[in-house]
């Protein structure tokens, strides 16, 4: 025990020891580096850097990281252990020691996050707390703080922070020099430029990165600047014709819905921007003759869209920004007066582009917000609600079509006729795009949000004969909306089908739905159906036009199925819709029981939504009711066999269009086939009673080369519903829309 106590007291005497030496060192640092001939040296390496005559062993002081002192050079560094942790900031140090510690150093990161720093050393460590709070676990990250020549105690506190890089300018340069100098040394795949006076919140950078990660178009994403007394500083950036700029959204809620969807945009505040590296140095990096400040942002931006690129607003992102902390805001004073001096500037060397600009006039801003990111019109989509695109047939149809007419470049307003928000929806929407218009308590009213919408729409595609019906009256006031009703499926098809089912034929309730939808059909300017022989009945009617959209499918896998590692029966379908609860008591009351008199029990999964007391009920050892799973493709990897015994219903049914999606193969009746053209034999097994189905099942079940046959040409089956071949439909419906003139009192003119 005394030999122990003996070795720590040596060992705490080196440590005190070796202290005073690191102090001393630091004394003697910083006497160099404030000494007349530090910065007379460090004014000749910038003159020999601007001219062109600098040398390889020009060196410049800097920091770097993840905890060492070091001259950043083309030959080896000399490295310094660090200073001691100050007290006031160790938790900013302790969190990022602690997040430092969970990345692997091999990785090369993904994006290099440049933070330029002078003095108000406490509004960086509070931006650099922010970071650590809300860190990036699902990529690699470097964080590097240029100091451009700080006063107070930034240089001091910065060098005991983990894991960052640090880079000191030993004369002050300002805000593009030193985001420029950042950028040389960083090694991500994107730049990330971002104010010291801001404050960043959960998942602000990984939303950044996965919009520029998917589009190869995309060369720079901003964030949606929050103000610290929670007011919108700006969502994008608008630039009129004459240079001068507008905060789009300034002094606004931040939750609006008109700021919160994914768009092309100006530019983005860089403040917070993320750059593709790669793009950014070949336009140069922040360009010089804007030092030290402003408009360095928006020019960069107009040089990436020069070259084919986009600037994106991701609203997702939220930034807090201080603004004026690090600039002032009066432009008559300080460093924020650069921003009349650099207007001028920008006038000039982007004027063949800013033409095409609006007029400085607040009566412009919707649209000059909106004028980027669509090179075809404007199409608004009403619907009961959001789709609920993992939960319905429909919902999903709807959501691919709104997919395809994003992809086709148009811009897409959606309206749900409840005016609710509901997520995770509104959000998938926004993120396609798509601005969805919903009501925010103490924002614009339904009458005012509608009044700044409907003059700029050009066709409305209006979903179901009841809010067609409802909706109607108020398109007509707008005297070139084009409007298309889309009958989901027809709901009186499906109603008369049930009535027969349930033995009461003699039933007359569908038909005022039918006379609700022909006369919805009659007083649009287009209709669409999911079926050909649904269009038929309508132009059996005297409606026209009528067009074809299916539902949309794309295949979810690419290799052979493995029949062997399959076992069981699935169904899937929303109990909300009737001929889904029908079909699964059907299923397990009727047809199984003749299944389990051949080979037993037989596992039986019902996957869906809201599963009401009579599914529920169906639930027993080989009869698995799980409710709403959301993520199904395990079910639909695992199981044999996709059973659809659907007896009624309209329209097509998305879950067959699923199935063959997975390769699964598939036992259905007639009316759940409808709409897909399948061989019976080949692509599925049709069943329309129960003999049949159960026999059915049993043949697939036990055969593998049929069951593979099946599989195999299930894919091959769902090509003409895949987004590729309805997209080039969907346009030439638009297209002929838009030729032809708006239907009064149901007459249309081509």
């Amino acid at each position: 025990m005394r030999e122990s106590r003996t070795l720590v007291a040596a060992k705490l005497a080196e440590v005190f020891e070796a202290r005073r030496r690191l102090a001393r060192l630091r004394s003697d640092y910083v006497v160099i580096e404030r000494s007349k001939f530090a910065r007379l040296r460090s004014l000749w390496l910038i003159f020999k850097s601007l001219f062109g005559f600098g040398t390889k062993n020009d060196r410049f002081a800097a920091i770097s990281g993840p905890i060492t002192l070091s001259v950043i050079a083309p030959e080896p560094p000399i490295v310094i252990d660090t200073f001691e942790p100050s007290r006031k900031y160790a938790a900013v140090a302790d969190a990022f020691r602690a997040r430092a510690a969970k990345q692997k150093s091999s990785l090369v990161p993904i994006a290099s996050v440049v933070i330029p720093a002078f003095n108000q050393c406490s509004v960086t460590m509070r931006c650099l707390k922010s970071i650590a709070d809300t860190w990036f676990d699902t990529m690699k990250v470097e964080i590097i703080v240029v100091d451009d020549c700080s006063s107070d105690d930034t240089a001091s506190t910065l060098a005991t922070i983990p894991g960052i890089t640090v880079i000191r300018n030993s004369v002050n340069q300002g805000f593009i020099r030193s985001c420029n100098r950042g950028a040389a040394i960083a090694t991500g795949r994107y730049l990330c430029f971002l104010n010291n006076d801001t404050e960043v919140r959960n998942g602000w950078l990984d939303y950044l990165v996965s919009t520029a990660d998917a589009d190869p178009t995309v060369g720079a994403v901003g964030a949606k600047l929050i103000y610290p007394d929670g007011r919108l500083q700006e969502a994008g950036n608008i630039i009129w014709r004459d240079a001068s700029g507008w905060n789009y959204g300034r002094f606004d809620d931040p939750a609006d819905p008109m700021y919160n969807f994914i768009r092309e945009v100006d530019y983005c505040s860089g403040a917070c921007l993320l750059v593709r590296a790669d793009l950014f140095r070949a336009v140069g990096g922040f360009n010089v003759d804007l030092v030290p400040a402003y408009y360095e942002d928006a020019d960069l931006c107009f040089a990436l869209r020069e070259l084919g690129y986009r600037t994106l607003c991701d609203p997702r992102s939220e930034v807090v920004h201080y603004e004026g902390l690090s600039s002032g805001t009066d432009i008559g004073g300080g460093a924020k007066r650069f921003q009349e001096v650099n207007r001028p500037k920008f006038e000039r060397r982007w004027q063949h582009m800013l033409t095409a600009h609006y007029d400085n006039d607040p009566a412009n801003v919707y649209k000059a917000a909106r004028r980027l990111g669509s090179s075809r019109r404007t199409i608004l989509v009403v619907d009961s609600y959001v789709p609920f695109h993992d939960r319905e047939a429909g919902s999903a149809r709807l959501f691919e079509i709104v997919k395809v007419l994003r992809g086709a470049n148009w811009r897409v307003v959606f309206q749900p006729d409840n005016w609710a928000g509901i997520e995770p929806y509104t959000h998938d929407l926004q993120s396609l795009g798509v601005e969805v218009v919903y009501h925010v308590e103490g924002q614009r009213g339904q009458e005012q949000r509608l009044n700044e919408l409907l003059p700029h729409v050009d066709i409305a595609w209006v979903c179901r004969p009841e809010i067609c019906d409802k909706w109607l009256p108020v398109f007509r006031r707008y005297p070139q909306i084009r409007v298309i009703y889309d009958t989901v499926d027809l709901h009186h098809v499906r109603l008369r089908r049930q009535a027969e089912i349930e033995g009461t034929p003699e039933s007359q309730s569908w038909k005022a739905i039918e006379a609700l939808e022909l006369a919805c059909g009659q007083k649009s300017d287009a209709t669409v159906t999911v079926t050909v022989e649904e269009k038929a009945t309508l132009e059996a009617a005297g409606i026209r036009p009528v067009y074809v959209v299916p539902t949309i499918h794309n295949p979810r896998v690419k290799t052979p199925r493995n029949y062997a590692q399959t076992d069981g029966l699935l169904f899937i379908g929303g109990y909300g819709h009737l001929p889904n609860v029908d079909a699964v008591q059907w299923l397990c009351t009727e047809i199984m029981p003749i299944v389990r008199r051949e080979i037993g029990e037989m596992r039986v999964t019902l996957l869906g939504n809201n599963p009401p007391p009579q599914v529920v009920a169906l639930r027993s050892a080989m009869v698995d009711v799980p409710g709403f799973i959301p993520d199904v493709e395990p079910y639909f990897l695992s199981h044999r066999i996709f059973v659809a015994p659907l007896r009624y219903g309209a329209g097509m049914k998305g879950k067959i269009g699923h199935s063959l999606s997975y390769g699964l193969p598939t036992i259905s009746t007639s009316i759940g086939a409808e709409g897909f053209g399948l061989r019976d034999g080949e692509d599925f097994l049709r069943a329309d009673d129960a003999a049949e189905f159960a026999a059915a099942i049993l043949r697939v079940y036990s055969d593998a080369a049929l069951w593979m046959r099946l599989s195999e040409n299930a894919l091959s089956a769902l090509r003409p519903f895949t987004s590729e071949a309805i997209s080039e439909k969907l346009q030439q419906i638009l297209d002929d829309v838009l030729a032809t003139e708006v239907a009064s009192a149901g007459a249309r003119v081509s």
